[in-house]
């Protein structure tokens, strides 16, 4: 009965002065009791969501903590961004930050209601994936030089589709006509696929989706691969230039995503996180998954990610000129 009394007078005191329980930032020692929640900005099942899923299990592991794909879609990830930045700075809610959110969103919901630079801190980079410029095979455009001679004989009479105003599949190729001086007829669409559809029936010429989502299509004949945006051609189509090898510049990385803490997170939690995925980033079987989904791995400093965001900022802020991409 004594201990008793003497435990619940010592805990109280204890907690007093802080020392009772230790209290654990998560992804440090002995916080395997508090797990991690990743919070994605896409719906559940698109390739966002399997590469969030494959960290999760695979960092989760390798920190001996529990982490859960936690999907807030909507808004362009605003609601998933601020999510996380009105939870504690613990490391335990983490942002799966794309360019989208880090960077186009300062275009099309200007104000934005967050600062990617300042508001959050920057773990680890993840993935780039490839874009790649398309055409329906009865525009008669076989190659990129034969759209910028037609685009240039008939300004505006060659449309592009892409996944919405504002998105990277519609900036891509505004960087594209203003590095080479042509102008075609922007239509936007809901979102990528419907996009493709559009291309591959005719309603519209053209198109830059990302490679995962355009392959099948051209392996089946029904768009033709004029130009890619990547750092490097790839094997599935080996006879497509790169956007550089065509004197274009600024197309590598059009497209990435990477891990995001809130602003003021432990250093030490941060460095945790950062290891642990650049050892998954490392581990064989993530790097053959990756490639059968048109996916390159980012290995590399944590300071990338905010050095991508800084950087596509400006690369954005000159191919977007006076385009009008406030969301209606």
């Amino acid at each position: 009965m004594r201990k008793t009394s003497l435990f619940h007078f010592a805990v109280p005191l204890a907690l007093a002065f802080g020392v009772a329980a230790p209290s654990y930032a998560c992804g440090e020692p002995g916080a395997s009791s508090r797990p991690i929640r990743l919070v994605v900005s896409q719906q559940a099942g698109g390739s966002t969501d399997t590469l969030a899923r494959m960290w999760a299990e695979r960092v989760g592991k390798t920190l001996q903590t529990p982490i859960v794909v936690e999907n807030r879609a909507g808004a362009g990830g605003i609601i998933a961004a601020k999510y996380v930045l009105s939870q504690p700075a613990d490391g335990c809610t983490l942002f799966l930050a794309g360019v989208s959110q880090m960077v186009l969103n300062k275009f099309v919901y200007a104000p934005l209601a967050y600062k990617p630079e300042s508001d959050f801190a920057p773990v680890s980079m993840l993935a780039t994936v490839p874009f790649v410029l398309v055409a329906n095979p009865q525009s008669g455009l076989r190659n990129y030089r034969e759209l910028v001679d037609a685009a240039k004989a008939k300004p505006g009479s060659i449309s592009f589709a892409s996944s919405g105003n504002g998105n990277s599949t519609h900036l891509v190729v505004e960087l594209m006509q203003k590095q080479q001086g042509i102008k075609l007829l922007h239509v936007p669409y809901r979102g990528e696929p419907d996009g493709v559809v559009s291309t591959v029936s005719g309603a519209t010429q053209v198109m830059a989706p990302v490679l995962s989502t355009a392959l099948p299509q051209i392996k089946a004949g029904k768009l033709t691969p004029l130009m890619l945006f990547a750092s490097r051609r790839v094997p599935e189509l080996p006879d497509v230039p790169t956007a550089a090898e065509l004197g274009l510049k600024g197309f590598e990385n059009i497209g990435w995503s990477g891990i995001a803490a809130k602003a003021g997170t432990p250093a030490n939690v941060i460095a945790r996180l950062h290891a642990a995925t650049q050892t998954f980033l490392a581990e064989p079987a993530v790097v053959d998954k990756l490639k059968s989904m048109q996916v390159l791995p980012m290995p590399g400093p944590s300071d990338q990610l905010m050095e991508l965001t800084v950087r596509d900022t400006a690369k954005w802020q000159g191919a977007i000129g006076d385009l009008d991409l406030s969301a209606k």
